[in-house]
């Protein structure tokens, strides 16, 4: 099996006549309702393009050929490159690729287990972690640091990832200007502009704000990036219930008007931009009114959205993977692997939010991380499916067998049980005696002393000393300038 070259597409949760009635209903939502933008630029631009333009109110109405032109402009793949090419993410049709998330600002210390605030160290520590781990594909955001400036935190993140991860990079910007100084320290280490245009290092994601509206950073963020050719992430994360409607059918429908709304601007701006469909949205438990960030619903949600996304021939940015829990227990394994699973299925090309997180989000832990690795190994293993060919089918092993016998001594079951059967790393297939006899040790300890092996011996390739040059010299800019 190999864990860059995973396939779903195997789940289908809306037909075909579902797919174009949301479609339609998206267009009649952006031609008659609209959405605001705050951004007099973003109100001009669309205006000169032929959108219905309010400048009273910020309110943008979308002829539906704006749309469906613009939409159309989206290339249907995109590289994303990381710095050891082997591990490059080639986002396109039904290929799927694990990450992590960008929300978390609470971590469980590795050493005490307790919660405290996280540090930069500890998003080194991450980067080199996940650097490690096989079913992890890119690296995005992990942890937000309190031990830095918080105006140019985001830049802070993506320079510690650049220098203890080799896989590809995603990150969340604070603001316009971080948006672009993080393309620019994506460009640093692609080698300069025209290397990065062949091999971009970074993608940079923007979210409308539920229901309707796109706020003034992001929309000049999509506008920087979009002149500058930078691969974009843009979605909407609408919470059912709360700020977006109760039904999942509304709740996929107002993403997708949001979303068609931000692709319009960006390639407004600049025609094939690189674009990845992104959706986050879950529902909200109606009892608290709380985001859910476990709930069920959000894999059938996400799943929906990257048929959508397919259906405009755009790759996906999808949610799955995570916990309402507070630790790594029984809940945190049953709502962490139904959503991944059922998201992985559908073919999410770029699923984060898949590994290390506890606490709606707001807890980043070690021990997590490489509990969720050997779940996404087991996930892996789903999508790699039953290959049917005159050898698996094992003719000739049967009939050398014949009744009554056993297998294990055959030299074609030691030829295929790597590549047929999953081998846990972690999770424990022993007996009970056995497993009390070396220590009896939860799923908990085995992944902390695992966690702990890794820190003490993986250093991944490290950048060149013009790189991290130029890394540093954009955050001293950005410290001197607009962080203040």
């Amino acid at each position: 099996m190999d864990p860059y070259n995973l396939k779903g597409g195997q789940l289908k949760i809306l037909s075909q006549n579902e797919i174009e009635e949301i479609h339609q209903r998206a267009l009649d939502i952006l031609q008659e309702v609209g959405c605001y933008f705050e951004h007099e630029q973003a109100l001009k631009i669309l205006k000169e393009h032929g959108a219905l333009v309010d400048s009273s109110t910020g309110v943008v109405r979308f002829p539906r050929n704006l749309v469906e032109s613009s939409v159309r402009l989206c290339p249907s793949s995109m590289l994303l490159a990381a710095r050891d090419p082997k591990k490059d993410i080639h986002a396109e049709g039904d290929r799927v690729y694990f990450g992590p998330g960008t929300l978390p600002v609470k971590v469980r210390d590795l050493e005490t287990g307790e919660v405290r605030m996280g540090t930069l160290k500890d998003v080194e520590d991450f980067a080199r972690l996940i650097d490690a781990l096989e079913f992890i594909h890119f690296w995005k955001g992990m942890l937000t640091p309190i031990d830095v400036n918080q105006k140019v935190v985001d830049l802070y993140m993506a320079e510690a990832a650049y220098k203890n991860t080799t896989k590809q990079i995603s990150q969340s910007p604070l603001s316009t200007k971080g948006a672009v100084d993080l393309y620019r320290m994506g460009v640093v280490v692609a080698g300069g502009e025209e290397a990065f245009k062949k091999r971009p290092m970074i993608i940079i994601n923007m979210l409308a704000v539920s229901p309707l509206q796109w706020t003034r950073e992001n929309v000049g963020a999509i506008i920087e990036l979009a002149k500058r050719g930078c691969p974009i992430i843009v979605g909407s994360e609408p919470q059912g219930g709360t700020t977006g409607p109760a039904p999942l059918a509304g709740q996929v429908l107002l993403n997708v008007a949001e979303t068609l709304a931000g692709i319009t601007l960006a390639q407004s701006v600049n025609p094939h931009t690189p674009i990845m469909w992104g959706n986050v949205g879950s529902i909200s438990d109606m009892r608290t009114g709380l985001f859910a960030s476990g709930a069920v619903e959000l894999g059938l949600i996400n799943a929906a959205m990257n048929q959508m996304a397919k259906f405009y021939r755009v790759p996906t940015y999808s949610t799955g993977g995570m916990s309402d829990a507070k630790v790594s227990d029984c809940q945190a394994g049953v709502e962490k692997s139904l959503q991944i699973l059922t998201v992985a299925l559908a073919g999410g090309n770029y699923i984060h939010d898949a590994a290390g997180m506890l606490e709606t989000c707001l807890l980043a832990s070690f021990e997590q991380y490489v509990i969720d690795n050997e779940m996404l190994g087991m996930v892996a293993r789903v999508l790699d499916g039953i290959r049917v060919t005159p050898e698996t089918l094992s003719m000739d092993a049967i009939r050398e067998i014949g009744p009554r016998g056993n297998y294990m001594g055959l030299r074609h079951t030691l030829n295929h049980i790597r590549s047929e059967h999953y081998l846990p790393r972690l999770f424990d297939r022993s007996t009970y005696e056995t497993w009390v006899a070396r220590g009896g040790k939860d799923i908990q300890e085995v992944a902390r002393q695992k966690a702990r092996e890794i820190l003490a011996k993986h250093r991944p390739e490290p950048l060149t000393a013009e790189m991290q040059k130029g890394l540093k010299s954009i955050i001293q800019e950005a410290e001197e300038t607009y962080g203040k």
